[in-house]
């Protein structure tokens, strides 16, 4: 059941939740819905049904933060052509708040096909 993971009330646009993409270029947090995942990489959007659900075990807490550094909690996946952690976002763009990943120093998202950027996101965390 998604009741536990991590929706729009994270995830901004209403309908989109924040999932883990497992790609051929490692996890990629990326956007869901329906059974399908999408996600940004190499200027393009991708469209994937090989995903996972982020679930919050009871006991912790999920927010947004914003904040100029890697917070503490942050959700964090894998991306193979540089070997860094990506880390799980909502993007505030001009479509609404899509989820997307992060390198620590901006943000990328999938929207209309492309891979957008965006300097204005905010981090999802887990914390106890």
């Amino acid at each position: 059941s998604r009741s536990s993971g991590i929706n729009a009330e994270y995830g901004g646009s209403g309908s989109y939740w924040l999932v883990m993409v497992n790609t051929p270029n490692g996890r990629i947090p990326g956007k869901a819905r329906a059974g399908k995942a999408w996600y940004s990489f190499g200027g393009k959007e991708h469209e994937s049904t090989d995903f996972h659900w982020i679930k919050v075990s009871r006991g912790y807490r999920v927010h947004q933060e914003k904040c100029n550094h890697v917070p503490h909690g942050a959700v964090v996946g894998f991306q193979h052509n540089n070997n860094k952690a990506v880390f799980g976002v909502i993007c505030h763009t001009p479509h609404g708040h899509i989820p997307g990943k992060s390198n620590g120093q901006e943000a990328h998202y999938g929207w209309g096909g492309k891979e957008e950027t965006c300097r204005n996101f905010s981090y999802i965390v887990v914390r106890q």
